[in-house]
């Protein structure tokens, strides 16, 4: 008896050396350290970025119109598996993809398109980059590259600490919400704005700028110009809620959905109608004056920066759940114009509901508005702890 318990101790220990030999060997032999992956009915982008230098080859092809990668290796990488599991999941102007291994040491990605859609790649030593576009031609596409290109050079890479841009919603002439108490929706953002921007700045590394610092109107045209030419990383604006069912309550996140993408919910499409109805109101000739707003590349821009969005939407909510209850427990995509206007990793944060009368109670406190800007706060080094800096266009020493 004592002899066969031995042997599966001894089975089990060769097991457990083996798999974790297993894990190590696949971790060393990893050739793509990144993946970015965003698709919609009109675009899509695929990004990989190499842990080593790695040949990739590519060809297109018709009847199905599809495009394939192929990569010199003898395994298939863990984030090429995830990434046609998610274009699958998503299927748009990709319409579905697979890998394999097409020979000994050739790995193959395949992407079925939709038909006549436009293909961009631009591959090196480093990394891949596939464009996919229904609605832009190649010239316009590759023109968007060289222009970020370029901005990365002269503009972005100069940096060596993170710039965040912090809009206090409404201000002046613009109120905003009232609650039942009279207060006032710009003088909460603008409170919030300033105990965020104090709290960032003892942070290192770390810069935050308001759009405004007082009680001003500034058309958003303006917000969004002074915004640009600050070169943030992240852009966040601060509201306050309002509702006709005063009992409505918590705290909610937004993001720009990419095109072709359909609002989260009834709620989010009502908040950016609010939002974007005091925009039109105050400042009507935002669309014909801003040319990016107009300029249909800024499509792709939005797209290699939704996921990011995404991660500091959901990091930013998490600490607002330990402050505030949740309105939503996801974050909410919606058409915000000042988000559409900013082509950087942008979120939209209504605080709490100024409708509710305890939250309205409490927004007036400095404490609570302490509190929500310090959660803000724990969100933002949260996202930027698991982030490159790379990604954000930041040169951040590691010392």
């Amino acid at each position: 008896m004592m002899a066969k318990f031995s042997k599966l101790i001894t089975q089990l220990i060769l097991i457990f050396l083996t798999t974790t030999g297993l894990v190590q060997a696949d971790q060393q032999t990893r050739y793509i350290s990144y993946s970015n992956i965003q698709s919609s009915i009109d675009n899509a982008y695929v990004e990989f970025k190499f842990a080593r230098t790695i040949k990739v080859t590519h060809d297109k092809l018709k009847n199905p119109d599809r495009v394939y990668f192929d990569f010199t290796s003898s395994h298939i990488d863990k984030n090429l598996i995830d990434a046609v599991n998610q274009l699958n999941k998503n299927p748009g102007v990709i319409e579905s993809a697979k890998v394999g291994q097409n020979q000994p040491n050739i790995v193959r990605f395949v992407l079925q398109i939709t038909p006549n859609a436009q293909v961009l790649v631009t591959p090196d030593s480093q990394r891949l980059r596939v464009s996919i576009s229904t609605t832009q031609s190649p010239d316009l596409i590759e023109n968007l590259y060289r222009a970020e290109s370029n901005q990365t050079k002269n503009k972005i890479w100069d940096q060596d600490h993170y710039i965040i841009v912090i809009d206090a919603g409404h201000g002046g002439k613009d109120p905003g919400a009232t609650g039942p108490r009279g207060t006032k929706e710009k003088n909460i953002t603008l409170a919030i704005a300033k105990k965020l921007q104090r709290e960032i700045n003892k942070e290192k590394n770390m810069k935050a700028v308001l759009t405004r610092s007082n009680d001003s109107y500034i058309k958003l045209f303006d917000r969004v110009k002074k915004a640009r030419k600050l070169k943030p990383t992240i852009f966040i604006s601060i509201h306050a809620d309002a509702a006709k069912n005063r009992k409505a309550s918590g705290s909610s996140v937004f993001i720009l959905p990419l095109k072709g993408e359909k609002v989260s919910s009834r709620y989010a499409e009502r908040v950016s109608l609010k939002e974007n109805e005091v925009d039109l109101l105050y400042d009507p000739d935002i669309e014909k004056r801003d040319p990016v707003v107009q300029n249909t590349l800024a499509d792709l821009v939005q797209q290699q920066t939704a996921r990011l969005s995404q991660q500091l939407g959901t990091r930013v909510l998490h600490h607002l759940g330990k402050v505030n209850n949740l309105h939503k427990k996801k974050v909410e995509k919606a058409n915000f114009a000042v988000l559409k206007a900013i082509d950087v990793c942008s979120i939209l944060v209504e605080t709490a509901f100024l409708s509710n009368r305890t939250e309205e109670k409490e927004l007036r406190t400095s404490a609570y508005q302490e509190k929500l800007a310090t959660a803000i706060l724990f969100g933002i080094k949260d996202f930027l702890k698991t982030t490159p800096p790379e990604h954000l266009g930041v040169k951040i020493s590691k010392h």
